[in-house]
């Protein structure tokens, strides 16, 4: 007779799951910090590149000058700047964390690569910034980081100064093995 009990439908009346109140967001905090980080770099980039490109001249309706497209491409990037900065919202943005240092590693360590470009030209820098990217991001172990960096620099070397003729600046250990090319 239980089975029979435990089949029939129950008399009381089907409600929907209580919706809880939605919890609030983790990081809220970091969040903040990473959507106002990206706000005020994105708008700074943007106005720097709006005064540089002004310096190389904007030129004329009918004589565009070199600064007009860098120009016109950094008022577009501050305008979408202003649009993030009133529209979007926090759950657009994950909160600070070892992800966010790591972009922030990577981008310095493309400006350390390009100081270190004009003064010691490709191949150095390149091993560096390989090997660092390597380690960080690959989670290589060292030797093999390594030996890849120093391969991939060589390679890239030859490929754009000695196959493709791509002026590079002088660099101090590839310039003396390349000359006799």
């Amino acid at each position: 007779m239980s089975d029979v009990t435990d089949r029939m439908p129950s008399t009381e009346p089907m409600t929907e799951p209580s919706a809880s109140a939605p919890e609030p967001l983790e990081g809220i905090r970091g969040r903040r910090i990473a959507r106002w980080s990206a706000v005020v770099v994105l708008g700074a980039v943007g106005v720097v590149a709006m005064v540089l490109s002004i310096g190389y001249g904007l030129g004329t309706g009918t004589r565009p000058g070199p600064g007009l497209w860098p120009f016109i491409a950094a008022v577009i990037m501050v305008g979408c700047t202003a649009v993030v900065a009133i529209t979007d919202t926090l759950e657009d943005y994950e909160p600070w964390g070892t992800d966010a240092v790591r972009t922030i590693v990577a981008i310095a360590s493309l400006a350390v690569f390009a100081v270190l470009f004009t003064l010691l030209g490709f191949t150095i820098p390149a091993v560096l910034l390989m090997l660092l990217w390597l380690r960080l991001f690959g989670r290589m172990r060292w030797v093999a980081a390594a030996l890849l960096a120093a391969a991939g620099a060589i390679a890239l070397f030859l490929l754009f100064d000695v196959v493709l003729g791509v002026p590079l600046p002088r660099d101090l250990l590839m310039t003396p093995l390349t000359s006799w090319m």
